[in-house]
């Protein structure tokens, strides 16, 4: 009996010992939810911060700044869609969760094209074209893209034209803008007379009260001389710095009064430069040494690329100092001296020497267009009249298409007897530049503004020139809606020959 009740004792025993759940040990959590993440990207690899990403019908997030965004995996297969602005918008189908838990999508931009021609329909290359803000420069034939593009003003600008804008709905695959040129109406200051106080002033108060509304500032000069303490260090190194004035002060005068502010710098004729290095100019077959115009001037060799960055430098310096316009003179090679002796490192036949000045001023222009400045080119006035480039490498054609602005120097005092058929062309001023310009513009196949250089001064047969020889020279620019510069050595002008200021 006592051997039955032990039995069944350990029977209870059993029965009574530990269940599945101890208490104060809880539940067991459930099976962790995966997550999937989103890595938008754009056609470059580069994450897409702030895009909308849609996880099927179940959730939406916005991407960080790494491009990523996460939700819950559904444990079972979806599409993910994403849009960002300035982006097509995309899709891709999830069937599994991948291993790495990452699904990748990349968005493609949306890419607005165009181009900006001048008002006679030419492509204006170097033009800045803003949407928002994503900006893009023109190339050589006006076109632009812009990537993530979305609604809103397009905006072009260009030194030297009026800005133009239009609206963009975001639809259309591409759009046109026209830039109408500015009327230019110049005046010349010598450095000298810019570093005097009493004659800049009244270059300034000339510029206030009448039609003038550009001022061209000598940087360098004929004789090779620079006029401010540049930093451009080889003007130091060859002797050439001769301060007259403070460019800032300068350039804050003229935009004080919203005068255009140009700078003239003289090229390849320079004395200092062809004395310190005669390696880069322009040899003399028969003296063995640099060759020299008949002035005694030495001209640098422009075949030579060794000659191009010192006057490349100061037109750098001085777009970034702020002027509008840089303007290069005797961008030519010499006539004026033994030319049958000259020796070029480069070809200089005609071919050659029209190859060398378009492709320095076409390389002036790759450097200070996107700086913000207008490349010009002061020209012989008789290239506009002759088919060749008369010994100097300018040809009307060529230019057209290398530099922003022409200046044909048309002063009617440097015209033999018999052009244009006058027997004085200088006693014809304003038939002289009208006949001049009427044979040039129809070779402007180029966006080129024309700008001529125009008279202020007396020199040769006629009367001496005042207010009327001077007048109906600008009268024969613009009739033919051209600007124009005066011209006079000395910086003096004929105040009478122009309008009152508007």
């Amino acid at each position: 009996m006592r051997r039955v009740l032990l039995l069944f004792g350990l029977f209870l025993a059993a029965c009574s010992g530990p269940s599945l759940v101890v208490v104060g040990e809880g539940v067991p959590p459930a099976p962790a939810i995966p997550e999937l993440e989103v890595l938008i990207i754009d056609n470059a690899g580069d994450p897409v911060p702030d895009a909308t990403v849609n996880f099927g019908d179940l959730d939406r997030a916005d991407t960080d700044d790494r491009g990523r965004a996460a939700s819950e995996w559904p444990r079972r297969g979806l599409t993910i869609s994403a849009a960002a602005p300035g982006f097509h918008d995309g899709a891709v189908d999830v069937v599994e969760l991948p291993d790495t838990r990452v699904v990748e999508l990349a968005l493609e931009p949306i890419v607005l094209n165009g181009v900006v021609r001048t008002s006679d329909g030419h492509g204006l290359p170097g033009a800045l074209v803003s949407l928002g803000e994503r900006t893009a420069v023109t190339d050589h034939s006006g076109a632009f893209s812009i990537e993530r593009a979305t609604p809103g003003t397009v905006a072009a600008l260009k030194t030297a034209y009026h800005d133009a804008a239009a609206e963009w709905d975001g639809a259309a695959p591409s759009i046109d803008l026209a830039l109408e040129p500015r009327m230019i109406r110049s005046i010349r200051a010598s450095g000298p007379v810019v570093g005097d106080p009493e004659r800049w002033s009244e270059l300034l108060e000339l510029a206030e009260t009448t039609e003038v509304n550009a001022i061209v500032v000598d940087t360098k000069d004929e004789s090779g001389r620079v006029f401010y303490d540049t930093a451009v260090t080889t003007a130091h190194e060859i002797g050439a710095v001769s301060v007259q004035y403070e460019p800032s002060e300068v350039l804050a005068d003229l935009r004080e009064r919203d005068i255009y502010s140009i700078t003239r710098i003289v090229t390849f004729q320079d004395r200092y430069l062809g004395a310190a290095y005669p390696e880069h100019s322009v040899w003399d077959a028969g003296t063995n040494q640099s060759w020299t115009t008949g002035g005694g001037q030495i001209f640098m060799d422009s075949t030579d690329p060794g000659s191009w960055e010192y006057p490349l430098a100061l037109a750098e310096e001085a777009c970034s100092l702020g002027y509008d316009e840089i303007q290069f003179d005797y961008v030519r090679f010499p006539t004026d001296g033994p030319v049958d002796r000259a020796v070029y490192d480069g070809p200089s036949d005609q071919a050659g020497r029209v190859t060398t000045i378009s492709s320095f001023l076409t390389e002036a222009r790759s450097r200070l267009n996107p700086m913000g400045c207008a490349v010009a080119a002061d020209v012989f006035a008789v290239v506009f009249s002759a088919s060749g480039d008369q010994g100097l490498g300018q040809r009307v054609e060529e230019l057209a298409d290398s530099v922003d602005v022409i200046s044909p120097m048309i002063y009617p005092s440097h015209y033999s007897t018999g052009w244009f058929g006058f027997e004085c062309p200088n006693a014809n001023p304003g038939a002289v530049v009208a006949s001049a310009l009427d044979d040039g513009m129809p070779r402007v196949t180029g966006p080129a503004i024309v700008r001529p250089w125009i008279q202020d001064f007396t020199f040769g047969c006629g009367d001496p020139y005042g207010a009327t020889q001077v007048r109906e020279q600008i009268d024969a620019a613009e009739q033919r809606e051209l600007g124009w510069i005066l011209w006079n050595a000395g910086s003096y002008f004929t105040e009478t020959a122009l309008d009152p200021a508007e």
